[in-house]
């Protein structure tokens, strides 16, 4: 018997996201500039010096995915960052015969000419607009300063949803007091787990037509999958042996208190519904369901689980198998793969979420080597 449906929110056509406002803005600038085939965001990190690909509206419906670079390996783009300078060229495959993997893949889709603007936060780096033509010598003096306008439009879009993304983050984190957790999760489980779900939610995004804009937000909150548990007493939490059922009864609630969380911060902030609180509402909610039905607190079957919780399910039981917990030694990779793929041969984990972590052994490793427990 399975509990009623939850209140999974849709990443269909009625979730707003910031794919479906360039795409709008994209359709504006085509009514005046046709020749205008891309309109284009990548986001910058600048903790790990990362140029990441974010949103894109495509004439031709073919985006450059899941791609990421360090901005001291594209000098270019580095110069126009720091000189904060737009740039017009004319013909890319004159001006770049040395060429990155993004100008590879303009070059082999077809682009001849770009118009390429930095974003800034205050007075940091937040990534670059490009808007690229498949016409050589498309960008004039009059085209840039009408496409102007859009890119701060863009920017004030990207700027405001990333502003309220800390915001929402940051607030959850001093609500929820959230060093307890990190307490009980032990070293870097947070932040390892959050890139072992980024890893799923990439290797997954083709066959899922997932945006990197989703793949961003599954990374972003997959620290916050158990925030319910700052409402769960110490004696509970911290119990070095088995929970009896009361208790146990009890540790499972930190689901529903987490979804409660949640909602109330989301509502406290005053945002709107849209991919980034659907994300992270369903990781929330989700996390500790399985594929057959097991799972709680709804007993929901696969095919009724949001993909995001599926995929941070599998990264956490990864991460707490592989480490050492107050209750556990780690477990050997070899033991670890055996546990996980019995899960998914049951239908309880998922299988395509396993499979991909698996495969990604060069970037699974080096996130194992950066945030090693001391």
């Amino acid at each position: 018997m399975h509990n009623a449906t939850p209140q999974f929110l849709e990443l269909g056509p009625s979730a707003k996201n910031m794919t479906e406002s360039v795409e709008t803005i994209h359709k504006v600038i085509s009514s005046r500039y046709p020749g205008v085939d891309r309109v284009a965001l990548a986001i910058y990190d600048s903790a790990s010096d990362t140029l990441k690909t974010f949103v894109s509206s495509n004439h031709d419906g073919v985006a450059l995915a899941a791609y990421e670079a360090k901005l001291q390996n594209v000098p270019s783009l580095r110069a126009l960052a720091k000189a904060r300078q737009s740039r017009v060229v004319q013909d890319i495959d004159d001006s770049f015969p040395k060429c990155t993997e993004h100008t590879a893949w303009l070059k082999g889709m077809g682009y001849l000419s770009s118009y390429t603007v930095p974003v800034y936060q205050r007075d940091e780096l937040a990534g670059f607009i490009f808007f690229d033509s498949k016409s050589a010598c498309f960008f004039t003096e009059e085209s840039a300063r009408f496409l102007d306008i859009f890119t701060g439009l863009i920017a004030q879009l990207y700027l405001l949803q990333l502003t309220a993304v800390r915001s929402l983050i940051g607030t959850v984190h001093i609500a929820s007091d959230l060093a307890k957790v990190r307490d009980l999760e032990t070293g870097n489980h947070l932040e390892r787990m959050a890139s072992y779900s980024r890893i799923i939610a990439k290797e997954l995004a083709h066959s899922y037509s997932l945006p990197d804009e989703f793949v961003e937000y599954v990374y972003l909150f997959a620290p916050l999958h158990d925030i319910g548990k700052v409402g769960i007493p110490d004696r509970i939490l911290f119990k070095p042996g088995q929970l009896d059922d009361e208790e146990w009864r009890v540790m499972r609630s930190h689901v529903e208190m987490g979804e409660n969380l949640i909602d109330q911060i989301i509502s406290g902030l005053g945002m709107v519904e849209n991919m980034s609180t659907s994300v992270m509402r369903n990781m929330v909610a989700g996390h500790h369901e399985r594929g057959d039905g097991s799972g709680y607190p709804r007993g929901l079957l696969m095919a009724d689980i949001p993909l995001e919780a599926r995929i941070v399910a599998v990264a956490d039981v990864f991460d707490a198998l592989s480490n050492v917990r107050p209750y556990k030694l780690s477990w050997t990779e070899e033991r670890v793969w055996a546990e996980l793929e019995r899960e998914a041969a049951l239908g309880r984990l998922d299988a395509e979420c396993v499979n991909a972590l698996r495969g990604a052994e060069q970037e699974r490793r080096r996130i194992q080597d950066r945030f090693a427990d001391q």
